[in-house]
């Protein structure tokens, strides 16, 4: 039976700009995403029907986003087999640093072309965002900016080069769903334009761009968890070009000139990874 091996990049928002609400609960936003090499392996074989799902971590089964992307490629594409899926997670959970919907967009990528290719890319993307907001940005392997509810991916040329993040996870996760459901009493009334950020991130302005770094959920997730915000200034402290918190958290990011293991000795007490752009 044929067989994939894959890898579902994280990613790390530079700026999120909240805007109105929408129907049902959704928001519009205006954000960079920008993948990252930290990662999900995830092995996809053939089988003649159904679904096995393994994972070295939960949810299981049909709890799983991968599990969900799966059932949905099979019955859209109304093929006669199935498949095997086994998933690494390395990926933190609950961080705003898009595991769940990386691993999503790799099996539908995946399927589609261990299966003969039955969708087209445009139909990919229609599957892609009913499984999630962010979904359909990672089936473009690279930065974009991104608008909408994440409908909306404008891919973006890769910066001139490599980028280096420390990652600081606080083993504890923050729900998307809290955040966006309390963020509108935070929201300052001070407008600020994204497009600052978006202009220096094309120019290849890494330095203002990191210093400029702005995320409206900010101030709310730091209100309920003080911990976030101790952890931002230290790395700014620390010589960080910049520090923000990505997505709805619960991870901070630190922008820096190069890889340096002073920042693991300062931050033993977490899940820590050094990362370059991908």
């Amino acid at each position: 039976m044929a067989k994939l091996l894959l890898r579902a990049y994280a990613k790390v928002n530079l700026g999120l700009k909240i805007l109105d609400k929408r129907p049902y609960g959704y928001h519009n936003i205006e954000t960079i995403l920008q993948p990252i090499n930290f990662f999900d392996i995830i092995e996809l074989t053939q089988k003649n029907t159904g679904i096995e799902f393994f994972s070295n971590l939960p949810p299981y089964e049909q709890e799983n986003i991968c599990y969900k992307s799966a059932e949905l490629f099979l019955n859209h594409a109304n093929l006669k087999t199935g498949v095997s899926i086994k998933l690494k997670k390395h990926v933190w959970m609950g961080a705003g640093l898009g595991g769940g919907s990386s691993c999503a967009a790799q099996i539908l990528q995946g399927m589609n072309k261990l299966l003969g290719n039955p969708f087209t890319e445009k139909e990919l993307e229609g599957l892609a965002l009913t499984l999630g907001s962010d979904v359909p940005f990672f089936l473009k392997k690279s930065p974009a900016y991104v608008q909408g509810r994440g409908e909306i991916v404008i891919p973006l040329p890769s910066l001139p080069k490599p980028l280096w993040f420390v990652l600081i996870y606080p083993n504890f996760q923050t729900s998307t769903r809290w955040a966006y459901s309390n963020v509108k009493n935070y929201l300052t009334k001070k407008s600020w334009e994204f497009k600052v950020l978006q202009a220096l991130f094309l120019n290849g302005e890494v330095e203002d761009l990191a210093r400029n770094l702005r995320n409206d959920f900010e101030e709310l997730v730091f209100q309920k968890n003080p911990e976030l915000q101790k952890i931002k200034l230290k790395l700014l402290n620390m010589g960080a070009l910049g520090a923000s918190l990505t997505g709805s958290g619960s991870c901070i990011y630190g922008i820096i000139r190069e890889r340096d293991e002073k920042f693991e000795k300062a931050f033993s007490g977490f899940d820590v990874k050094i990362v370059e752009t991908v």
